[in-house]
C-alpha cells in the first residue's frame, strides 16, 4: 500500500493534536474543506466530518471545555471523563484518516491513534494537574492554552498541506513529552483517585496507620534504612511533587519515626526509596476540594507539597504533628522547622 504510506504518516500528529484539544482538531477539519486554502479532498475518510452538524458540536465543546477548565473541580471531572473520550475519539480519526486500507491496517492505525491520543492527553492533563498545585505557576494556564491551541492549528494545518513536516513536528512533540510521561501520570491517577476517595470521605476513618498495617513493600524499605527506625512509627499515603522547573510528582508514604518525617517512594513492582525530609521547614497546611496538602520549604527556597487522601489524618491532627498552630492559608503561613 504505498499510496498509503503519507497518509499513514498523519496518524501521529492527527492524534497528538486530539489529545491536545480535541475538539479543536475535529472543528478544523471539519471547517478546512470551506476554506480557500485547500483546494484538495482531505485524506481518506476526514472529508466526513465537513458536515453542518459536526462544526457545530465541536465548536459548542470547545467553547464548554474552555468553560469547565476555569475551575479545578470541573477541569478534574472534565479530563477525568475524557480520559475514554479522546482515545476512542484518537482512535475513530486514525480509521477516517486510513479508509479504504486492509483490515488489518486499518486496525493496527485506529490502535496506534488511540494511544498516541491517551498518551499526549495524560501528558497534558498531568501537567495542568501539577501547575495547578504550583503556588506560582509558570507559565500561567491561560497561556498555556493559547499555546495548546496554537500548537493544534499547527499541526492540523501542517498536516493538510506538508505531511513531512507534521510527521516531524509530532515527533519532536512526542519525544520531548515522554520522559514526563511517568510523573505526569501518576498526578493525573493520583488527583483523579482523589476526587473519588472525597465522595466516600464519610465512610474512611481519618488516622494515622500503624507499622502493622504498611504494605510489605514498605516496611522491607523502613528496615533497610535508619532513618525510619524509632518508636511510635506512623504513615499515611501521600503523593509528593517538587515544585522545581520539572515538577516531578512521585507516590508513596509519608512515614513519621519519633517525629521525624521521611517519604518512602515507589511501588511494590517498582524501584523504591526512602527520602529523608527532617532538614524541611514546614510552611503550612492547605484544605482544597479534592485534597489536603503539606507544604515544605527547602534551604534553597525551593518548594515541595505532600498531598493526602481524605482518610489521612486530620488538619488538626496535621498541625499538631508538624508543630503548626493550625490549617493555614496562603496568606498566613505557619513555619516549623522539621
Amino acid at each position: 500500500m504505498p499510496e498509503l504510506a503519507p497518509v499513514s504518516w498523519l496518524v501521529l500528529p492527527l492524534g497528538i493534536a486530539a489529545g491536545l484539544d480535541l475538539y479543536l482538531t475535529l472543528f478544523l477539519l471539519g471547517i478546512a474543506p470551506t476554506l480557500p486554502w485547500w483546494s484538495q479532498p482531505l485524506p481518506g475518510g476526514l472529508g466526513d466530518l465537513d458536515t453542518g452538524v459536526i462544526v457545530s458540536v465541536m465548536a459548542v465543546m470547545y467553547v464548554a471545555e474552555l468553560v469547565a477548565e476555569r475551575r479545578p473541580a470541573s477541569y478534574l471531572a472534565w479530563n477525568a471523563v475524557h480520559a475514554c473520550i479522546r482515545p476512542v475519539s484518537g482512535a475513530l480519526l486514525a480509521a477516517l484518516l486510513l479508509q479504504g486500507a486492509s483490515a488489518p491496517f486499518l486496525l493496527a492505525g485506529a490502535v496506534a491513534g488511540g494511544l498516541i491520543t491517551l498518551f499526549t492527553h495524560v501528558v497534558r492533563s498531568g501537567a495542568a494537574i501539577l501547575r495547578e498545585l504550583d503556588p506560582k505557576p509558570d507559565p500561567s494556564p491561560g497561556l498555556v492554552r493559547i499555546l495548546e491551541d496554537v500548537v493544534v492549528v499547527a499541526l492540523v494545518t501542517a498536516s493538510l498541506d506538508a505531511p513531512e513536516i507534521a510527521l516531524v513536528g509530532g515527533g519532536v512533540i512526542a519525544l520531548i513529552s515522554l520522559p514526563r510521561l511517568a510523573s505526569r501520570a501518576r498526578a493525573f491517577a493520583f488527583v483523579a483517585h482523589l476526587a473519588a476517595a472525597r465522595v466516600f470521605q464519610t465512610f474512611r476513618q481519618r488516622r494515622w496507620i500503624p507499622e502493622e498495617e504498611l504494605p510489605e513493600w514498605v516496611r522491607d524499605v523502613l528496615a533497610a534504612d535508619p532513618l525510619a527506625t524509632g518508636q511510635g512509627l506512623r504513615a499515611s499515603r501521600a503523593g509528593m511533587v517538587d515544585l522545581r522547573a520539572s515538577r516531578r510528582f512521585d507516590t508513596g508514604w509519608l512515614v513519621l519515626a519519633d517525629g521525624r518525617p521521611v517519604f518512602v517512594r515507589g511501588s511494590a513492582t517498582g524501584i523504591a526509596r526512602l527520602i529523608d525530609l527532617g532538614d524541611l521547614t514546614a510552611r503550612r497546611i492547605i484544605e482544597e476540594d479534592f485534597h489536603r496538602a503539606l507544604e515544605l520549604e527547602c534551604d534553597d527556597d525551593r518548594l515541595v507539597r505532600l498531598l493526602f487522601f481524605v482518610s489521612a489524618p486530620s488538619p488538626a491532627a496535621l498541625a499538631a504533628d508538624f508543630g503548626l498552630a493550625a490549617p493555614s492559608t496562603p496568606d498566613a503561613p505557619q513555619e516549623k522547622n522539621l
